[in-house]
């Protein structure tokens, strides 16, 4: 069986720029893992921070455009979709109302930061 030893990366230290190019430093992989961890979580974390995508779905409204044997014979089973469909477009129209209310409430709050952002005296620079 073969033995595992630990691996190791070379990185060129480039930190003095302009400098010629000096030899490497071994850097074990499990620091690597966790500088790249922790780069993924910063490059991450501004998406994290995104308020969450509302979904409103509409349900699809039942099917009716069957022969009338078929109607007739699953009646029941047809009257119980109808029942369910109410039920998920009342569901639908309640989701839609939270919705809107939140992107009234938003745009409110993005009005009243303008606002006062308007209410800042430009700097000297920004005048022509």
């Amino acid at each position: 069986m073969r033995e595992k030893t630990p691996r190791n990366v070379t990185v060129l230290d480039v930190s003095t720029a302009g400098s010629s190019p000096r030899p490497g430093r071994h850097v074990p992989r499990p620091t690597l893992f966790l500088v790249a961890l922790a780069a993924a979580f910063l490059v991450s974390a501004p998406t994290a921070a995104q308020p969450e995508v509302i979904r409103c779905l509409l349900p699809q409204v039942p099917i009716t455009e069957l022969p009338e044997a078929v109607l007739t014979e699953y009646r029941a089973e047809i009257a119980a979709e109808f029942e369910s469909y109410f039920t998920a477009i009342s569901d639908h129209i309640a989701c839609l109302d939270a919705e809107r209310s939140r992107a009234l409430t938003e745009a409110r709050d993005a009005a009243d930061a303008y606002a006062a952002f308007l209410n800042i005296p430009p700097a000297i620079k920004d005048l022509p």
